[in-house]
């Protein structure tokens, strides 16, 4: 696995050699950066589909995913605000306004839409919902479904949420209610600088399991993240082709010169593990990512029975002791000496240290929206361990 860390910046660190042990100027530490206040989504402003954006379902980049074999899917028109503003059928309904009330579903009648994904729901395994005898969702009114409710019926017929109904907060997440053009875009910068790679090992990651381009950056930008995430959702609709998947984009901003497409192939072994981490990546660095926020964002971008049927295979699995133990990073731990505090190179290994959290378990099976969701949560407590206490090797 390559090693690519975070660069101390010389206000921080004046020298730095092999094993040094540094006097440190003032009282300092090393320690997290505050984290920004979550955006929290909630019923009423996805009902009313605030921060779509302009231009929904427009290509005004004239970005097309490719067609070929083990193709990164299709991605024509879709949008995730069409995909927000839909009944339980999972029909699209006039973009930018309110579902209508022919199909017994919308926002209001909790059956299994995505609206259902604004709360913790009861789920099963493969995460999707599960539904009351009355075809409705079932808030959770404790983080780990111990305990759920039903719906309230209401004079008109239709059903409102309960007192007690646990919100899920997306955080940046939220850019996946974008319109599908910045996803393409994105997916576009990403394959640039991929363009007729192939990803066929954990050595093309760093520790979290972000993609390292061939010039030896990370790929830390989170909406490209998110991009490579719907792109790997997409091909997943196809078996691979010869073991991998391609993605591809092709582009012609002006819409004169000719196009030009940008690919890579994907190992289809990889396609979990880097589900994982490019989820992670496009998320908050800082608290937990639960089922349903995985669920809730995967659903607006209309790819959540792609991810179900990936969670739900038993030849999935993830092992956090298997995936970390034994990887080790260069970090700068404080000592005390006579009273003077320094700062001393060492080496740790992130399965020791990482502060990983106890996952949600829905079945002990080893598999399952559970063990995804705490794979892509481990990915985010390393990535936040390394980015503040890991120091570049070079």
């Amino acid at each position: 696995m390559s090693t690519f860390y975070k660069k101390l910046s010389h206000s921080r660190l004046a020298a730095l050699t092999g094993g040094a042990i540094l006097p440190l100027v003032g009282a300092a530490f090393i320690g997290a950066a505050t984290p920004a206040e979550a955006f929290l989504v909630d019923r009423a402003e996805a009902q009313q589909g605030q921060g779509q954006g302009q231009g929904a379902g427009r290509d005004a980049l004239n970005v097309g995913r490719g067609m070929g074999p083990g193709g990164a899917g299709r991605g024509q028109g879709r949008s995730a605000e069409s995909d927000i503003f839909r009944d339980a059928g999972g029909r699209p309904t006039d973009r930018g306004g309110r579902p209508d009330d022919t199909g017994g579903g919308g926002p209001d009648s909790g059956k299994g839409g995505d609206y259902g994904d604004i709360v913790i729901i009861l789920r099963a395994d493969d995460g999707t919902p599960i539904l009351d005898d009355n075809d409705n969702i079932q808030p959770c009114l404790t983080v780990d479904c111990s305990e759920y409710t039903q719906l309230v019926e209401a004079e008109d017929g239709k059903y409102e949420l309960p007192e007690g109904a646990i919100a899920v907060e997306f955080g940046r997440l939220n850019v996946a209610r974008s319109p599908s053009s910045v996803t393409d875009r994105a997916l576009t910068e990403l394959l640039t600088a991929f363009d007729g790679q192939t990803i066929d090992s954990l050595e093309w990651t760093d520790e979290s399991g972000r993609l390292i381009t061939p010039s030896g950056a990370t790929i830390d930008s989170p909406i490209e993240n998110l991009a490579l995430y719907v792109a790997l959702l997409e091909a997943s609709r196809e078996d691979p082709v010869d073991g991998v998947y391609t993605l591809s984009m092709t582009t012609n901003p002006r819409g004169h010169d000719p196009s030009e497409t940008f690919s890579m192939d994907v190992s289809a072994d990889l396609v979990m593990p880097l589900l994982a981490s490019s989820f992670a990546a496009a998320s908050d660095k800082f608290g937990d990512l639960t089922i349903d926020k995985v669920m809730g964002i995967t659903g607006f971008l209309g790819l959540e029975s792609e991810l179900s049927a990936l969670v739900s295979n038993p030849d999935y699995t993830y092992e956090r002791q298997d995936t970390y133990d034994g990887v080790m990073v260069d970090i700068l731990q404080a000592v005390e000496i006579e009273g003077q505090t320094y700062y001393q190179v060492v080496s740790v290994n992130l399965y020791e240290v990482v502060p990983f959290s106890d996952p949600v378990i829905i079945e002990d099976n080893g598999y399952g929206i559970d063990t995804f969701t705490m794979q892509a949560d481990d990915a985010v407590k390393v990535l936040l361990y390394v980015h503040d206490y890991a120091i570049d090797a070079e």
